[in-house]
């Protein structure tokens, strides 16, 4: 199976998404993206720490230190759910541009009900 490159800004919003469920480190990022593509993308730790840092400098997470845990854990803060909630409203844009290059492929392959399910899709999208 190929190994995928995550589109620019998708590792933050994955980030801040899954430290906004419940507090968790690096390592458990790393774990959970993984078995969300399938083992298609894991990302590095430099990559997921360099990131953390960042978010965390600019308020958006907040690391805490578990005594009994050896490594820290990210939570999301408020400035972070603001920040979450413009990633959602972009992310939703981006899906749908994705679909309507989709739909082109599936006009390629003729398939009538692939190009239905993807215009159905497209209409399903609520932007705001």
């Amino acid at each position: 199976m190929a190994v995928i490159n995550a589109p620019p800004g998708l590792l933050k919003a994955l980030i801040l998404k899954e430290a906004s469920r419940a507090p968790l480190s690096a390592i458990k990022l790393i774990e959970k993206i993984g078995e969300r593509t399938g083992g298609i993308w894991r990302p590095s730790p430099g990559s997921i720490y360099y990131l953390t840092n960042e978010l965390e400098s600019k308020g958006f997470l907040k690391k805490l230190k578990v005594e009994e845990e050896r490594y820290p854990k990210y939570i999301i803060t408020l400035k972070g759910k603001e920040e979450l909630e413009n990633i959602v409203i972009a992310s939703k844009k981006d899906i749908l541009k994705i679909l309507t290059i989709l739909k082109l492929y599936a006009e390629v392959t003729e398939d009538q009900n692939l190009m239905q399910d993807l215009e159905n899709a497209c209409k399903n999208i609520t932007l705001i």
